[in-house]
């Protein structure tokens, strides 16, 4: 396997201490900090777009790793690289944008939004916002980190400012979008409550709506086969990040026990086929005859009754 690298993001350092383009080594831990961020928030989102899996892929938070190999002028700039293992014989090579990138922009879009003193973003896993009070522990007043994006006009400004609303934020328990699928162990129709045991055992009561209830009713009453797979909101429990309670459904659906359900982030097949078709040189597509389509059995099956008589 070979490597190649990108850049994901810069780090510029603005203040005093950085004048004289020199990398102070205090910050040192906030690059580390950083990059927990980021690894944790990838995280996340792989477990949110997979319910059903246990565990992460093997090698998934080797897969993240991050280094950075110079110190450029303008304050002091500190360009944090991926490195990405890929398969030298396989050309041409196109790294593909996952987690890692949408965890770069959505922290971004996080201190964006804190310094406006807006929503935090919703797709934010939000029991990573704890892990902020780690970044910028050793800022000082009058400094500032700015985040460079490759494709955002402008840096994002983390400030001091920032950092301690974002501490705020994270106190106490708060509300997240869920979708994940368990066996119905109660129901009161009187109330519009019921209970949901997850595949590890936890139990999470919640409320639904008139509509819903018949199918409520359908995955209690066949529980022994039958799984509710529920896609609303919930809140959670701070730092743990644990959901407590069912607040809102916006979809139900009734499955059999051990379906895998539908992954609308699995790339459709025929992006497959194009990207596969794109690899191939251009003179060997020029090799293949122009009337395949309509003399498919000939060109199959010609050879090998030729070679047979």
């Amino acid at each position: 396997m070979a490597k190649t690298r990108r850049e994901l993001v810069a780090h510029r350092f603005e203040g005093e201490r950085f004048d004289d383009h020199g990398l102070d080594l205090d910050v040192l831990p906030d690059l580390v900090a950083y990059k927990t961020l980021l690894v944790e928030t990838a995280k996340e989102l792989w477990r949110k777009r997979n319910p059903s899996r246990q565990r992460l892929p093997k090698n998934f938070e080797d897969s993240l790793r991050l280094k950075f190999y110079e110190l450029r002028p303008g304050s002091t700039v500190v360009p944090l690289v991926r490195e990405i293992d890929y398969d030298e014989t396989a050309l041409p090579f196109e790294p593909t944008a996952d987690e890692m990138d949408e965890a770069v922009v959505l922290i971004a879009d996080t201190i964006e939004a804190i310094a406006q003193d807006s929503l935090v973003p919703e797709a934010l896993p939000k029991s990573v916002l704890p892990l902020f009070a780690n970044y910028g522990r050793t800022l000082r007043e009058g400094e500032v980190f700015l985040q460079e994006l490759p494709k955002r006009p402008k840096p994002v400004r983390y400030s001091i400012q920032v950092r301690d609303s974002l501490a705020v934020r994270s106190q106490g328990d708060y509300e997240d979008a869920i979708e994940f699928a368990g066996e119905v162990r109660s129901a009161d129709l009187d109330g519009l409550n019921f209970s949901i045991r997850l595949d590890d055992g936890t139990k999470i009561p919640g409320k639904f709506s008139p509509e819903q209830e018949a199918m409520i009713v359908e995955a209690l009453r066949q529980h022994a086969s039958r799984r509710l797979r529920v896609r609303g909101r919930a809140e959670f429990t701070w730092p743990t990040g644990k959901a407590r309670r069912i607040t809102s459904i916006e979809e139900v659906v009734l499955q059999m026990a051990g379906d895998t359900p539908y992954d609308s982030t699995v790339r459709p097949v025929w992006e497959v086929a194009v990207e596969i078709g794109g690899s191939i040189p251009g003179e060997e597509w020029a090799k293949v005859p122009r009337d395949l389509s309509k003399r498919l059995d000939h060109y199959l099956y010609a050879g090998a009754a030729g070679e047979d008589g």
